[in-house]
């Protein structure tokens, strides 16, 4: 790789890491700004599922504007929309101005996450290409781990506000980084044709080693309803249902558990800071279960490897909730729990694209990932109104089993389903804009 290549795949690594701080600081500081404020575990389930909401909404309202305006455009502007939201928030005066600044720092962060998995993995090469993808999925984790200990530090001298004017600041840096450094994506210069597409194309190609092209190649789009066609027709309209119930429960436990263990564990009589190092802990296994799902799945046919991975997290969730009574028990727990949750996550992500004919397989992704996002913004809300409700922090952990349970039962299912044949990616092959670029620099 090149260094533009390594620099353009480096920073998608860098602003993943910051949306994620962005994205889960508030489960860090909402127990602070619950009790400042004196908000009920009801509201503490907004405020945790705002921005997950709002996350919705930018990718499935933002995110389509890359097509228009090009990723890297795209990019600078949520980049610029989260650090807003960030400011914001630090200066919000009540419970509806801050989720209000969640809700647009989410948004940004979700069309984000839409545009930089595909821009890093068209700048990184064949070989690394895979580790890159499975980087960018730590970016949530890594965030987050960092927001836990920024909490630490600064809450007990500075205030919960000081954490949000770090993600702030840090994110306007990106601005400014990115403005200078972030490539546009070859593939939208190729396939949406810009004006001066073939200029700003062949001084990206120059940079990275490559010959300039004389013309754009032509391009043959790929059908939306045959796309669609493929994912709901036939047998894998089965897949389909089994995908976003798996999806769904993958989601709803892991956004669960990342949001509200800082505030159980408090509840359960621990201490701040030992409930921020939980959530820290937690964020830390999250990381190591994205990275070892991605290396065992080399060796284990990966949809049994997910329903395992489910299986034992639902053991998990269901031994956190009898070792909230001992520190190091808990602490345990959390790694173990985050380290199976994100592990499935990742998993689905793995699985997907093998089920779905080639030219379908963005389409049924971006369904899935729509779908399941209602368990992640549910599943912070239903936990705060159960534990207003009377619920101990043992039984809400407990509860989120199920979920874990059903992916479990759904990714079995799922293994039972034969793999589409390679004549089945006919109907809806095409040469669209993923690997076009690729194309452009290789075929000189």
């Amino acid at each position: 790789m090149s260094r533009v290549q390594a620099r353009a795949v480096a920073l998608c690594l860098v602003i993943n890491l910051v949306d994620g701080f962005d994205l889960l600081v508030t489960s860090f500081v909402g127990p602070t700004i619950a009790r400042e404020w004196g908000l009920t575990p009801s509201q503490v389930g907004v405020l945790l599922s705002s921005g997950l909401a709002g996350m919705a909404v930018g990718a499935l309202f933002l995110a389509p504007l890359a097509d228009r305006i090009g990723r890297r455009r795209l990019t600078l502007g949520c980049l610029a929309l989260a650090s807003l939201g960030m400011v914001a928030a630090s200066v919000a005066q009540d419970f509806g101005q801050l989720v209000a600044c969640r809700l647009g720092t989410g948004a940004a962060v979700g069309a984000m996450a839409a545009s930089l998995p595909v821009l890093a993995s068209e700048y990184a090469n064949h070989r690394r290409r895979g580790l890159v993808v499975a980087l960018i999925t730590t970016g949530y984790g890594l965030g987050a781990i960092i927001a836990g200990v920024a909490t630490s530090l600064l809450v007990g001298s500075y205030g919960w506000r000081a954490v949000f004017v770090l993600g702030c600041v840090a994110t306007a840096i990106l601005f400014v980084a990115g403005a200078r450094y972030l490539p546009e994506s070859m593939d939208y210069l190729v396939a949406c044709r810009p004006r001066d597409a073939l200029a700003r194309l062949n001084r990206i190609l120059v940079s990275i080693g490559h010959a300039p092209v004389e013309t754009l190649p032509e391009t043959v789009p790929a059908s939306r309803k045959a796309a669609l066609d493929a994912v709901f027709r036939g047998r894998n309209a089965v897949r389909t249902v089994l995908v976003w119930i798996a999806f769904t429960a993958a989601q709803m436990t892991f956004y669960f558990a990342s949001s509200w263990t800082p505030s159980l564990l408090l509840e359960a009589g621990m201490s701040t800071q030992q409930g921020i190092s939980g959530g820290v802990l937690f964020s830390l296994g999250g990381v190591t279960g994205a990275v070892l799902l991605g290396l065992l799945a080399m060796r284990v046919e990966p949809r049994r490897l997910t329903a395992t991975y489910f299986l034992v997290a639902a053991i998990a969730l269901a031994l956190f909730s009898v070792s909230l009574g001992s520190l190091a028990g808990a602490l345990v727990a959390a790694v173990l729990v985050g380290l199976l949750l994100n592990g499935s996550v990742s998993g689905i992500n793995v699985i997907v694209p093998a089920l779905y004919p080639a030219g379908a397989r963005a389409t049924a992704l971006g369904l899935a990932v729509a779908v399941s996002r209602l368990g992640a913004v549910l599943a912070p809300l239903l936990a705060g109104f159960l534990l207003q409700a009377g619920w101990t922090p043992g039984s809400m952990f407990l509860i989120f089993a199920g979920p874990a349970v059903v992916g479990a039962g759904a990714t079995l299912l799922l293994a039972r389903e034969s793999l589409p044949r390679p004549a089945d990616a006919a109907p809806v092959a095409s040469r669209g804009s993923t690997g076009i670029a690729e194309e452009v620099a290789t075929q000189h």
